[in-house]
């Protein structure tokens, strides 16, 4: 088995005088209340604080590669104000590890301070897990100090450059994977690497499942322009040379 992915979540906590409010107001038994509760209270922060930290987790995925272990494919950081249970759960070969973490603070941190606590997190439960499976460190540490001297940017071309039908340029599809939003960029080169155009094409959420589809095909339409196709075929996105 291979560990492969990195997630970290903000498990639902029950807040007791949210329930009791709710099951006053909508009359409604202990079950109904906390879905309620969930749904207006808590989804929308899990769901945010998900794709705050994916930028980091992605780029330690993407630079990690594949990790063998006996029974582990999946890391996932349980954030938590106060660790009630300090044991390592393997489900499936999940591997859930809490980390005490404060969502208020994390909430008022900028860009930069997000992903270097998201890589904060991301190693604590790490050597945790390490020393609970008496895994080698040294390949985990090597991935964080590389996410280091990188800055903490997370940026990747995506499949092949594509050559233009007069051989004259070269084009590529860039990919900035952000705190707050995925930019994929169509970036147009001569055969010597000098980038003659730049252009941010699409702003979509920092999310796999959001950006991916708008990965469909690199083409070049002319000498001249060349464009992204998503994977179903209707869109496309286009930058021209002026020639």
């Amino acid at each position: 088995m291979y560990l492969k992915e990195f997630y970290i979540d903000l498990p639902y906590i029950v807040d007791d005088e949210n329930i009791e409010s709710i099951m006053t107001k909508q009359k409604c038994e202990y079950n109904e209340a906390t879905k309620l509760d969930y749904a207006l209270n808590w989804k929308w922060k899990r769901r945010s604080f998900s794709l705050e930290t994916r930028c980091i987790t992605a780029m330690y995925e993407r630079l990690l590669g594949k990790y063998k272990t006996k029974d582990c494919w999946k890391v996932l950081i349980e954030c938590v104000e106060n660790i009630t249970d300090e044991r390592i759960v393997n489900h499936s070969g999940v591997c859930s590890v809490p980390i005490q973490f404060s969502l208020n603070d994390f909430s008022e941190k900028n860009e930069l301070e997000k992903k270097k606590t998201t890589l904060r997190l991301l190693m604590e439960g790490i050597e945790k897990l390490v020393l609970c499976n008496n895994w080698d460190i040294d390949p985990f540490r090597e991935i964080a100090l590389q996410i280091e001297e990188l800055e903490y940017v997370n940026e990747w071309t995506w499949k092949k450059d594509v050559e233009s039908p007069n051989k004259k340029y070269i084009a590529k599809v860039i990919c900035h994977h952000n705190v707050e939003s995925m930019n994929i960029f169509l970036s147009i080169l001569q055969p010597d690497g000098t980038q003659v155009l730049l252009e941010k094409v699409i702003s979509e959420q920092p999310d796999e499942f959001a950006y991916a589809e708008h990965l469909g095909e690199l083409t070049w339409v002319s000498d001249f322009e060349v464009a992204l196709i998503n994977k179903t075929g209707t869109e496309k996105f286009s930058v021209t040379l002026e020639h």
